[in-house]
Protein backbone atom coordinates (compact mmCIF):
# COMPACT_ATOMS: atom_id res chain seq x y z
CA UNK A 1 0.00 0.00 0.00
CA UNK A 2 2.60 2.89 0.83
CA UNK A 3 4.56 1.60 -2.44
CA UNK A 4 1.41 2.33 -4.24
CA UNK A 5 0.73 5.74 -2.67
CA UNK A 6 4.61 6.69 -3.47
CA UNK A 7 4.45 5.49 -6.97
CA UNK A 8 1.23 7.48 -7.31
CA UNK A 9 2.74 10.63 -5.54
CA UNK A 10 5.92 10.35 -8.62
CA UNK A 11 3.63 9.48 -11.52
CA UNK A 12 1.69 12.84 -10.23
CA UNK A 13 4.96 15.12 -9.96
CA UNK A 14 5.66 13.35 -13.87
CA UNK A 15 2.64 14.30 -15.42
CA UNK A 16 2.60 18.39 -13.23
CA UNK A 17 0.49 19.91 -11.04
CA UNK A 18 -3.00 18.90 -10.82
CA UNK A 19 -5.93 21.48 -10.64
CA UNK A 20 -8.90 21.05 -8.54
CA UNK A 21 -11.60 20.97 -11.12
CA UNK A 22 -14.10 22.76 -8.15
CA UNK A 23 -12.32 25.13 -6.81
CA UNK A 24 -11.77 26.29 -10.85
CA UNK A 25 -15.52 26.47 -11.04
CA UNK A 26 -15.90 28.86 -8.42
CA UNK A 27 -13.25 31.13 -9.30
CA UNK A 28 -14.21 30.94 -13.22
CA UNK A 29 -17.79 31.77 -12.03
CA UNK A 30 -16.60 34.58 -8.91
CA UNK A 31 -13.49 36.68 -10.47
CA UNK A 32 -14.84 38.41 -13.45
CA UNK A 33 -17.66 39.33 -11.02
CA UNK A 34 -15.45 40.80 -8.61
CA UNK A 35 -13.76 42.12 -11.68
CA UNK A 36 -16.80 44.13 -12.35
CA UNK A 37 -16.79 45.74 -8.91
CA UNK A 38 -13.77 47.93 -9.79
CA UNK A 39 -14.84 51.55 -9.43
CA UNK A 40 -14.97 53.14 -13.26
CA UNK A 41 -14.24 50.07 -15.05
CA UNK A 42 -17.82 50.43 -16.49
CA UNK A 43 -17.25 53.64 -17.89
CA UNK A 44 -13.78 52.98 -19.53
CA UNK A 45 -16.00 50.51 -21.49
CA UNK A 46 -18.46 51.69 -23.38
CA UNK A 47 -17.37 50.91 -26.83
CA UNK A 48 -15.05 47.95 -26.20
CA UNK A 49 -14.91 45.18 -24.35
CA UNK A 50 -13.33 44.24 -20.65
CA UNK A 51 -10.69 41.83 -21.37
CA UNK A 52 -10.64 38.73 -18.63
CA UNK A 53 -6.82 37.18 -19.65
CA UNK A 54 -6.30 33.26 -18.15
CA UNK A 55 -2.24 33.43 -17.89
CA UNK A 56 -0.89 29.67 -18.26
CA UNK A 57 2.41 27.78 -18.36
CA UNK A 58 2.41 25.69 -21.43
CA UNK A 59 1.93 22.55 -20.28
CA UNK A 60 -1.62 24.12 -18.59
CA UNK A 61 -2.97 25.37 -22.05
CA UNK A 62 -6.04 22.46 -22.22
CA UNK A 63 -6.60 23.98 -18.45
CA UNK A 64 -6.51 27.55 -19.76
CA UNK A 65 -9.07 26.75 -22.84
CA UNK A 66 -11.43 25.24 -19.78
CA UNK A 67 -11.37 28.06 -17.87
CA UNK A 68 -11.94 30.27 -21.00
CA UNK A 69 -14.69 27.83 -22.02
CA UNK A 70 -16.51 28.07 -18.89
CA UNK A 71 -16.48 32.18 -18.51
CA UNK A 72 -17.79 32.30 -21.67
CA UNK A 73 -20.21 29.68 -20.70
CA UNK A 74 -21.56 31.76 -17.64
CA UNK A 75 -21.08 35.01 -18.86
CA UNK A 76 -21.81 34.65 -22.92
CA UNK A 77 -19.74 37.26 -23.43
CA UNK A 78 -21.63 40.13 -21.29
CA UNK A 79 -21.23 40.99 -17.55
CA UNK A 80 -23.57 43.68 -16.06
CA UNK A 81 -24.24 44.58 -19.49
CA UNK A 82 -21.12 45.58 -20.55
CA UNK A 83 -19.54 43.23 -23.07
CA UNK A 84 -16.81 41.21 -21.90
CA UNK A 85 -14.33 38.86 -23.25
CA UNK A 86 -12.13 36.03 -22.13
CA UNK A 87 -8.68 35.30 -23.50
CA UNK A 88 -5.49 33.53 -23.15
CA UNK A 89 -2.12 33.89 -22.63
CA UNK A 90 1.13 31.97 -21.44
CA UNK A 91 3.40 33.60 -19.15
CA UNK A 92 5.90 34.38 -22.24
CA UNK A 93 3.07 36.08 -24.20
CA UNK A 94 2.65 38.66 -21.38
CA UNK A 95 4.00 42.01 -22.58
CA UNK A 96 2.91 45.39 -24.17
CA UNK A 97 1.27 44.37 -26.95
CA UNK A 98 -1.44 42.22 -24.45
CA UNK A 99 -4.44 44.41 -23.72
CA UNK A 100 -6.12 43.12 -20.57
CA UNK A 101 -7.80 44.52 -17.66
CA UNK A 102 -7.81 41.49 -15.34
CA UNK A 103 -5.34 38.62 -14.65
CA UNK A 104 -6.06 34.91 -13.57
CA UNK A 105 -2.81 33.72 -12.80
CA UNK A 106 -2.68 29.90 -13.23
CA UNK A 107 0.54 27.65 -11.03
CA UNK A 108 3.84 28.76 -13.23
CA UNK A 109 7.50 29.31 -12.16
CA UNK A 110 7.93 32.00 -9.06
CA UNK A 111 9.81 33.77 -11.69
CA UNK A 112 6.79 33.61 -14.32
CA UNK A 113 4.38 34.90 -11.71
CA UNK A 114 6.46 37.26 -10.25
CA UNK A 115 6.90 39.00 -13.63
CA UNK A 116 3.17 39.23 -14.49
CA UNK A 117 2.46 40.42 -11.56
CA UNK A 118 5.19 43.36 -11.60
CA UNK A 119 3.71 44.26 -15.13
CA UNK A 120 0.12 43.98 -14.05
CA UNK A 121 1.15 46.13 -11.24
CA UNK A 122 3.09 48.95 -13.43
CA UNK A 123 -0.17 48.80 -15.97
CA UNK A 124 -3.02 49.03 -12.58
CA UNK A 125 -4.45 45.19 -14.13
CA UNK A 126 -6.11 43.75 -11.07
CA UNK A 127 -4.11 40.05 -10.53
CA UNK A 128 -6.27 36.87 -9.56
CA UNK A 129 -4.60 33.35 -8.53
CA UNK A 130 -5.66 29.86 -8.68
CA UNK A 131 -3.38 29.13 -5.80
CA UNK A 132 -3.59 31.32 -2.25
CA UNK A 133 -0.16 30.76 -1.96
CA UNK A 134 0.62 33.07 -4.74
CA UNK A 135 -0.67 36.16 -2.99
CA UNK A 136 2.87 36.44 -1.64
CA UNK A 137 4.04 37.15 -5.10
CA UNK A 138 2.11 40.17 -5.03
CA UNK A 139 -1.48 39.12 -6.63
CA UNK A 140 -4.30 40.88 -5.39
CA UNK A 141 -7.16 38.07 -5.20
CA UNK A 142 -7.65 34.34 -4.29
CA UNK A 143 -10.11 32.49 -3.67
CA UNK A 144 -10.08 29.30 -1.75
CA UNK A 145 -12.82 26.38 -0.47
CA UNK A 146 -12.96 26.12 2.74
CA UNK A 147 -16.12 25.31 5.08
CA UNK A 148 -17.21 28.22 3.06
CA UNK A 149 -15.56 30.04 0.12
CA UNK A 150 -13.55 32.36 1.22
CA UNK A 151 -12.03 35.44 -1.36
CA UNK A 152 -8.76 36.88 0.00
CA UNK A 153 -7.67 39.89 -0.54
CA UNK A 154 -3.82 41.36 -0.37
CA UNK A 155 -4.18 44.49 1.48
CA UNK A 156 -0.80 45.00 0.70
CA UNK A 157 -1.21 45.09 -2.85
CA UNK A 158 -3.91 46.88 -2.60
CA UNK A 159 -2.44 50.62 -2.37
CA UNK A 160 -0.13 49.68 -5.19
CA UNK A 161 -2.39 47.97 -7.70
CA UNK A 162 -3.88 51.48 -8.21
CA UNK A 163 -7.49 50.39 -8.31
CA UNK A 164 -10.66 50.85 -5.81
CA UNK A 165 -13.11 48.95 -5.74
CA UNK A 166 -16.74 49.42 -4.74
CA UNK A 167 -17.20 49.54 -0.68
CA UNK A 168 -19.30 46.17 -1.05
CA UNK A 169 -16.55 44.16 -2.02
CA UNK A 170 -14.93 45.03 0.99
CA UNK A 171 -17.31 43.73 3.24
CA UNK A 172 -17.16 40.14 1.63
CA UNK A 173 -13.17 39.47 1.44
CA UNK A 174 -10.89 38.50 4.09
CA UNK A 175 -8.13 40.73 4.13
CA UNK A 176 -4.07 39.51 4.21
CA UNK A 177 -1.52 40.87 4.11
CA UNK A 178 1.16 38.91 2.29
CA UNK A 179 3.93 40.67 0.64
Amino acid sequence: MRFLALVLIFLQSLWGYTYNELLIDAQSRIYPKLLMLEEGIAARHKDKPVVFTVVYAPEDEFVAERIVEKIETYYDHSLGGIPFEADMATFDEVDLELHSDAFYILKGDVEDIRKTVEYALQKKITVFVYDYKDLKEGALFALTIEQTTVIYLNRAILQKAGVLFAPSLYSIVRFVDAE
